[in-house]
C-alpha cells in the first residue's frame, strides 16, 4: 500500500476540526464535553504551533552512548521552529530550524551543553505538523518514544526499580518556563510510602532540568513508584531506568518513560505482548489517593475467542501493587492488550472523601532472548486520530501496530495511512475492530515510516518493536482535538 501524504493529512485535519467543533457544542442537553489531553498530541493545520518537551540523559552519563531528539515533518508544506537545549547547570542554547515537507532534523543535546549528564530539549514547531521523538542507546539497551507535549501540576510514575545490583533510576523534572517551579515528591517502595529529607519543596529553576537520583535515596527497592505534586508552576516529569542484567530478575535495558498526568478510573494499553514464555510482563498499579480502591486488570486479546479471568486488586490509600502476568495463564493465546479499571465511578457525587483513581504502567523484559526493558504508561485517553514515527527496522523483526477499541458497543472502522516513507508489505488499508476488541497488525522490517491511524470512533493505538538485539515500544501520538476520555467522568 502506498498512500499519499496529502489525502491522509486532509482526513486527519478534518478529524481534528470535527473534534474541536464537538467540544465547543457540548454534549446532550447543551452540557459541555469534558476536556481531555493526551501526554503527546500533534496539532494539525498551517497555523498551528506545538511545543514538545524532551528531558533525558546525555552521552556523558555512564551507560549511555548516544541520545538524540528527532523532528519529522508530517506537513505538506515547509515548517519552521526553534530548538532550546537546557541542562542541569542552567545553561541555555537556542537554534532555529526549517524543515521541508517530510523532512527530518536530528539533535544531539550533549553537543550543545558539553559536560552535562542531563539535558532537556524543547522543540517549538510552527506553520505545520511535526512529530518529535527521542532515543537513547547504550551497551545495555535502547529506547525510543515520542516526547510529551504537555506540562502539568501532578505527575505519577507507577514503576521503576533500584534493586541491587545492576539497577539505576532517576526522576527527571523539566521546567521549560522562565519562572522557577516548586514540587513535592512522594515515593512508594517495598516498605510502603516514603519521603526523603530532600524530597519536599524541590526547586526546579526556570529553563532547567533536575535529575533526582532514586537509586541513592530509595535504595534497593524492587519497585519504586513516585508522585510529583507541583506547588508552584508546571513541570514535565520522566523516569530514566538503566539495568545491566545483573539484578535477580535478569533485567537488562535502557528505558526513558514519561510519567502520567493524574489518575483515572480506566486505563488501556494495546500491544502489551504475545503471551509467550520469553518475556516477563507485569502491570504496576498505583493508588495515590486517600481511600481504598478496587481494581481489575483485564487482558484483551486479538483472538476474539480467547479469554482469561481478570486479576482483582484492592489497593489501600497510597499503595502500589505489581500484577505478574507471566504466570502461564496467557501462554498460547497470542497478541493481547491490557485494561486496568476501577470498580466504582471515579467521580461519585455521593462520596465526600475524595475521588477514586489509579495510575498504571505495563512492564516487560526478556527472560531468555534479546535484551529489552520496556515500561509503558497506559493511556487514559482514546482518540479518533493517531500518528507515529516508526524508526528504521532491520533484520528479523516482529514489529506490531496494535489498536484497541474501548467501546462496549459499536465497531471502530480503522484506516491506516502513510504520511512519509514506504508502507510495510501487507498492511491493510481499512479494518474493523469490534467493541472491546484488540487488533494486532505486523509491520515487518524496513526503513523509517510515519503512520497515521484514523478511526470512526475513539481508539487507543501503540507500536511495539521486537528485534534480534532487543525491543522497545511506544504509544502513538494523538491528533489534537480528536481525544476523548476512556470513561465518562460523570460516572455514566
Amino acid at each position: 500500500m502506498n498512500a499519499l501524504r496529502g489525502p491522509a493529512l486532509v482526513v486527519l485535519v478534518a478529524l481534528a476540526v470535527a473534534g474541536a467543533t464537538l467540544g465547543d457544542g457540548g454534549g446532550p442537553g447543551g452540557e459541555v464535553a469534558p476536556e481531555v489531553e493526551a501526554t503527546s498530541a500533534v496539532p494539525l493545520g498551517s497555523e498551528a504551533t506545538a511545543l514538545w518537551f524532551c528531558p533525558g540523559p546525555t552521552a556523558q552519563l555512564d551507560g549511555v552512548d548516544r541520545r538524540s531528539v528527532e523532528v519529522v515533518s508530517v506537513s505538506g508544506r515547509p515548517i519552521e521552529g526553534r530548538v532550546t537545549v537546557v541542562d542541569d547547570g542552567r545553561r541555555t542554547v537556542e537554534r532555529e530550524f526549517r524543515l521541508d515537507a517530510g523532512g527530518r532534523l536530528t539533535v544531539e543535546p550533549g553537543r550543545f551543553v558539553p559536560g552535562a549528564e542531563f539535558a532537556a530539549v524543547t522543540v517549538e514547531a510552527s506553520g505545520g505538523a511535526a512529530v518529535v521523538s527521542q532515543a537513547v542507546d547504550g551497551p545495555d539497551g535502547r529506547d525510543r518514544r515520542p516526547c510529551p507535549t504537555r506540562t502539568d501540576v501532578t505527575w505519577l510514575v507507577p514503576w521503576s526499580t533500584t534493586t541491587r545490583p545492576g539497577n539505576r533510576a532517576w526522576l527527571l523534572l523539566h521546567n521549560p518556563f522562565r519562572a522557577a517551579a516548586v514540587a513535592d515528591l512522594r515515593f512508594v517502595g517495598d516498605i510502603g510510602r516514603r519521603e526523603t529529607l530532600d524530597s519536599q519543596g524541590i526547586v526546579v529553576p526556570g529553563r532547567s532540568v533536575v535529575a533526582y537520583d532514586l537509586t541513592e535515596r530509595i535504595s534497593d527497592s524492587s519497585v519504586v513508584s513516585a508522585t510529583v505534586d507541583v506547588r508552584v508552576g508546571r513541570l514535565v516529569a520522566m523516569r530514566l531506568q538503566a539495568s545491566d542484567g545483573t539484578d535477580p530478575e535478569g533485567r537488562r535495558g535502557l528505558d526513558l518513560a514519561p510519567g502520567v498526568a493524574g489518575t483515572s478510573g480506566s486505563w488501556l494499553l494495546p500491544g502489551a505482548g504475545a503471551g509467550d514464555a520469553a518475556a516477563s510482563i507485569g502491570v504496576s498499579v498505583l493508588n495515590p489517593g486517600t481511600r481504598p480502591v478496587e481494581v481489575e486488570v483485564v487482558p484483551r486479546f486479538a483472538d476474539p475467542e480467547a479469554f482469561v479471568e481478570p486479576w482483582p486488586l484492592v489497593l489501600r490509600a497510597g499503595q502500589r501493587h505489581v500484577v505478574d502476568l507471566s504466570d502461564g495463564r496467557l501462554a498460547g493465546l497470542g497478541e493481547f492488550g491490557i485494561e486496568v479499571r476501577t470498580l466504582e465511578p471515579p467521580h461519585d457525587a455521593t462520596r465526600t472523601d475524595g475521588e477514586v483513581g489509579v495510575a498504571a504502567s505495563v512492564v516487560r523484559w526478556a527472560v531468555d532472548g534479546p535484551m529489552g526493558l520496556d515500561v509503558r504508561p497506559a493511556s487514559r485517553v482514546a482518540a479518533r486520530g493517531w500518528v507515529v514515527d516508526v524508526a528504521a527496522r532491520f533484520g528479523a523483526v516482529h514489529d506490531v501496530l496494535a489498536v484497541a477499541n474501548p467501546a462496549s458497543a459499536g465497531i471502530a472502522t480503522v484506516s491506516v495511512e502513510v504520511l512519509s516513507g514506504q508502507a510495510p508489505d501487507g498492511l491493510p488499508v481499512t479494518v474493523e475492530v469490534p467493541p472491546g476488541g484488540h487488533l494486532a497488525l505486523p509491520l515487518g522490517g524496513g526503513g523509517p515510516v510515519v503512520l497515521a491511524v484514523e478511526s470512526t470512533s475513539a481508539v487507543v493505538a501503540s507500536v511495539r518493536a521486537d528485534g534480534p538485539d532487543g525491543w522497545t515500544a511506544t504509544s502513538m501520538v494523538a491528533v489534537a482535538g480528536t481525544e476523548e476520555p476512556l470513561v465518562d467522568p460523570s460516572g455514566g
